[in-house]
């Protein structure tokens, strides 16, 4: 049986080009080193996250109103929208959003919707919405986001997000007698096993409504890497 001798050493994690030897990486336990393609994203500084709602300084819950006042989903006030210029791919990796709301009536419907817009980004700025800087999921590391992100849209956008792919869905309707103590609570858990590829410029956007009034909270987390490293044949 053959040996394999490999360097021990605690690295920055690189990405090699096509067709580039490199060599295989050693723990100091003596076992290979492995990761999942999210991870070695994660740990090259090309993946990051952007969340609408969070925490107050006093770790209070800090909700967000649906676009369209939380009635309705509406795509030209999405509560999170990612841009990715041209030159780079995105790869939506995994989002969650938890949002509810008193019923006003019986039969209430609740929907959360992601979505990919392949065509264009939408707008980098807007006075009625807030604009994000994405954290990059390896705390500490240097690669600034390429694109724009926006939050909490309580107007129209310009450039509003074009439904192109459905990535995810959810939805409940809820039974209920009007005026009564029911909430209408609903999540979305999106971790793709085979997610879509999407060529910049492009945009992904998360959206929640309902019959009622929803306030909710969400994360998305992208990758984001060079054309380059996904050719096109």
């Amino acid at each position: 049986m053959a040996n394999i001798k490999a360097s021990a050493r605690q690295v920055t994690p690189v990405t090699t080009g096509e067709g580039d030897l490199d060599y295989l990486k050693m723990t100091k336990l003596g076992a290979l080193f492995t990761a999942d393609w999210k991870q070695q994203l994660i740990l090259a500084g090309l993946a990051w996250e952007a969340h609408v709602g969070g925490l107050t300084t006093s770790a209070d819950i800090a909700p967000v109103v649906g676009g369209g006042n939380g009635t309705v989903i509406d795509a030209a006030q999405p509560e999170l929208v990612i841009n990715c210029p041209a030159g780079y791919y995105m790869i939506v990796m995994e989002a969650e959003c938890a949002c509810y709301g008193d019923p006003v009536t019986d039969n209430a419907v609740t929907n959360i919707a992601l979505f990919a817009d392949r065509t264009q980004q939408c707008d980098a700025t807007n006075a009625s919405a807030t604009a994000v800087t994405p954290l990059n999921l390896l705390d500490g590391a240097s690669p600034v986001f390429p694109g724009s992100c926006l939050k909490a849209c309580t107007g129209d956008l310009t450039a509003s997000p074009v439904g192109s792919e459905l990535l995810a869905y959810s939805c409940n309707q809820l039974g209920c007698t009007t005026g009564g103590s029911s909430i209408a609570q609903l999540k979305l858990d999106y971790k793709p096993t085979a997610p879509s590829i999407l060529a910049g410029p492009c945009a992904v956007a998360l959206l929640y409504g309902g019959t009622a009034a929803q306030s909710g909270m969400g994360v998305v987390k992208v990758a984001v890497i060079p054309a380059s490293y996904a050719p096109v044949t």
